[in-house]
């Protein structure tokens, strides 16, 4: 008979919690779309309100003003929204037919919520069906199914033990995976129905460590995890677990992984950022280990914080010193981005590279030749930006705050 492996399977009592969330960033006027067949345009900012005339969809419209409170229509929740009119005349459309540009020049509109009510908010990702799913330290999640206006609060509860402080969320395919510290809560858990229910692993199925700080998903299928002692990989979906990481150990607090598509790991230590590569041998000759790279270099300190590398190759790595940049084919040369701020967070999307800092968050469309920035006084939750994600549905970005929420922008 083939091994049992101890999977503990997390059903959760799931507890209906419905928050009022009411946007929390000052107005900024700029461009919008249509996005319904025909908008009327109201003479007041209310449905009970004379058409003055009506746009057809793909409009453009030059939106001045913003209602000062929410409404609801056709069950969307959202502001009305003043706009100018032909011969200086103006009117009223409701937000939720409405789309503004996402002009990373002109600005993009943030709004906060904070459905933890001053829990700190520790991991985010968004489902492939557009689910916001939010983690705290103390192993709640919030779920959210019509992008942030309410959330449900899941508290998950198997044989009297929570998950743990929860370090990180990515999605793989259509599962979600947590990396998770703690004694009894740590290790690595999977959910494939979003948050319903959970398989945790641990080191009884080959961990190096039940305190987990990142996960990295390869192109073969394999799951790459950062511990506390090392790096551990999984390639039957957590069932068992291997520590020889390219055939050999990495043995060391590991914070940050990140994989570049042709398969080459990149680990982010307390002692600097690893790669396996070649090297000179003991006895002459060359072989392949694992290796620190970038030591000295500008922004380079020595905690890694997070890791990203763009389909190109080029390869950003944050650090207590702020972000260093190479790439991956080119090792021996690298540059310093921006300034000295702390790294917490780099996201990488097909046309953006996305980094989150003490100092905020930083977004690049051009593979990182030039930077916009979003601070608290432009809208999000913090100056300190911990955590990141994109809807793969509409590339609405998301990013967490600690205990002071989460931000998105229209």
């Amino acid at each position: 008979m083939r091994k049992k492996y101890y999977n503990k399977y997390l059903i959760l009592g799931i507890f209906l919690f419905s928050f009022s969330l009411v946007a929390e960033n000052t107005f900024q006027p700029g461009q919008a779309k249509v996005t319904v067949g025909i908008l009327n345009v109201r003479n007041i900012a209310a449905a009970g309100g004379d058409v003055i005339t009506t746009l057809k969809r793909g409009e453009v419209l030059n939106v001045v003003d913003r209602s000062t409170n929410e409404s609801t229509e056709n069950g969307i929740t959202d502001f009305w929204y003043k706009v100018n009119l032909p011969k200086k005349k103006s009117g009223w459309v409701f937000g939720g037919f409405i789309s503004f540009e996402m002009n990373l020049e002109g600005g993009l509109r943030w709004k906060t919520v904070n459905p933890g009510g001053g829990q700190k908010f520790t991991g985010i990702v968004v489902s492939n069906n557009g689910e916001i799913v939010a983690a705290t330290e103390k192993g709640n999640i919030f779920i959210s199914t019509d992008k942030g206006k309410s959330w449900k609060k899941l508290v998950p509860q198997a044989l009297g033990a929570s998950i743990g402080k929860i370090n990180k969320l990515i999605l793989v395919n259509k599962e979600i995976w947590a990396a998770a510290s703690g004694e009894n809560g740590g290790g690595v858990w999977k959910t494939t129905n979003t948050g319903k229910s959970w398989a945790q692993f641990s080191t009884v199925q080959g961990l190096s460590s039940n305190d987990v700080y990142d996960l990295a998903f390869q192109k073969d299928g394999s799951i790459i995890a950062a511990t506390e002692k090392g790096m551990s990989q999984t390639k039957d979906g957590g069932q068992t677990w291997n520590s020889n990481v390219n055939g050999e150990e990495l043995n060391m607090k590991i914070l940050s992984i990140a994989v570049s598509q042709d398969g080459k790991v990149f680990a982010g230590t307390i002692d600097g950022l690893y790669a396996f590569i070649e090297s000179s041998g003991a006895f002459g000759g060359t072989k392949y280990s694992w290796n620190r790279v970038g030591k000295g270099e500008p922004n380079m300190g020595d905690s890694i914080y997070s890791v990203g590398i763009t389909p190109s190759g080029e390869i950003f790595v944050g650090t207590e010193l702020g972000v260093s940049r190479s790439n991956i084919k080119e090792l021996k040369k690298w540059s310093g981005v921006g300034g000295k701020s702390i790294v917490n967070a780099i996201y990488m999307d097909s046309s953006k590279i996305l980094i989150g800092t003490d100092n905020g968050l930083n977004i690049s469309t051009d593979n990182g030749l030039s930077w916009v920035t979003y601070k608290k006084e432009n809208g999000i939750a913090n100056n300190r930006v911990d955590a990141i994600s994109i809807n793969p549905i509409d590339k609405t970005i998301w990013t967490l705050s600690g205990s002071e929420g989460l931000s998105y922008h229209e």
